[in-house]
């Protein structure tokens, strides 16, 4: 199986490090009483820099009653009802025919390709070894899904539209993931996107857009999501990313395509007798949180010159969407510790979720949300510096 990892390119070469810290735990190697302290403590701090502040379940409940969602009636039963409603909310904010609700991106992007490839006659399908199909699912695949992936380019940088072309030939599908999270959320320019797009047409293949951060992309491009969307033949999109639904994705193509991923979706698990609280927190996402993504992504660069000016470097340099990775010279541990430190003896939560990286120091996912709006630079200036202090090895 291959190793997990977040790999991209820097000005220092490939960095391959492992994800189990994510920013919403501590580390691997954090005790379960260090991520109780950081989640009661990131619940009483005041300001938050990434992320945003962990709720109860009742909390959560409360959200959804809060919402602009109609409560008072009928839930959805097997995929009709309100989840129908979400999914041609979705078709139609993209520019598709259709939509269709999947349980986990995991699901919704191997029944995109199943079906590509069962319409080509190939089982051929074009993806970047360090895309999350290879990465993160235990190998489904190929072991499930019966696909055979094929390389662009192995190295940890974007296909150029000369290498896509020839990779799609006798291909069923090509895809393209924006911006793309293991390549250190790179993110090409809108130009060269296209030209490889069209590479991957003039070959005959389908394109899929994983589009996991799809509003992120299309705030950094200054495009509209239909437009983006515009250039693929399927989409994918999470549902509790940028819209922060509790759960769930949606794959959006042709009619024939959500057609016979309704039948996968059976096949793989995905028919739920109920979802309702999923559906409907994807519903208020789309009517309260995506259009406050162009606002996160430019803050987002605020707080990365801020970062920088502490000796905490963020990547990419640019163009930078609203989840970046920042680099510490400190250990994981001493940073972890420090941030939780500060947190429970100021309210101020930095930057959180810290792993090791290869060769010394540490690694950190920031997200950019609306409680990163209320720190200002010097605020993250001056927090930054006190976890430096405590943890070591930054200035």
């Amino acid at each position: 199986m291959r190793s997990r990892g977040v790999w991209f390119a820097s000005r220092r070469g490939s960095v391959a490090t492992p994800r189990g810290g994510q920013s919403a735990s501590m580390t691997d190697t954090a005790s379960t009483d260090d991520r109780r302290r950081m989640w009661d403590a990131s619940r009483r701090a005041h300001h938050l820099l990434s992320g945003e502040r962990p709720l109860t379940m009742t909390e959560q409940l409360e959200r959804l009653t809060a919402g602009s969602a109609d409560l008072d009636r009928r839930g959805d039963v097997y995929g009709d009802g309100v989840m129908r409603e979400l999914e041609e909310r979705i078709a139609a904010m993209l520019g598709m025919p259709d939509a269709l609700w999947l349980p986990t991106g995991t699901m919704a992007q191997q029944i995109a390709l199943r079906c590509w490839a069962e319409r080509a006659g190939t089982t051929r399908v074009v993806l970047h070894p360090r895309h999350h199909t290879l990465l993160n699912e235990e190998d489904a695949v190929t072991a499930l899904a019966a696909l055979t992936p094929v390389f662009a380019t192995e190295e940890p940088r974007y296909a150029t539209a000369e290498e896509t072309g020839a990779a799609a030939r006798g291909a069923a599908a090509v895809v393209f993931e924006v911006p793309f999270q293991d390549l250190g959320y790179e993110l090409p320019p809108w130009a060269d996107f296209r030209a490889a797009v069209g590479a991957a047409r003039a070959a005959d293949a389908a394109v899929h857009l994983d589009g996991a951060r799809l509003w992120d992309a299309a705030a950094v491009w200054r495009r509209d999501t239909a437009e983006v969307a515009a250039l693929a033949d399927s989409v994918y999109l999470s549902l509790y990313k940028a819209p922060g639904a509790m759960s769930g994705a949606a794959l959006a193509g042709d009619a024939e395509l959500i057609d016979r991923a309704r039948t996968w979706r059976i096949r793989y698990g995905g028919q739920l007798f109920s979802a309702w609280p999923a559906v409907v927190g994807a519903l208020r996402g789309l009517d309260e949180r995506v259009s406050r993504v162009p606002m996160w992504t430019a803050h987002a660069g605020v707080i990365a010159g801020a970062l920088d000016d502490v000796g905490m470097r963020p990547l990419p340099s640019a163009p930078r969407p609203r989840e970046f990775f920042v680099r510490a010279e400190a250990s994981a541990a001493d940073m972890n510790r420090a941030v939780l430190e500060v947190t429970e003896t100021t309210g101020w939560r930095f930057l959180h979720g810290w792993w090791a990286e290869e060769g010394g120091g540490a690694l950190a996912e920031m997200t950019t949300a609306d409680p990163a709006l209320d720190w200002t630079a010097d605020d993250v200036r001056r927090v930054g510096r006190l976890v430096a202090d405590r943890a070591g090895g930054t200035r």
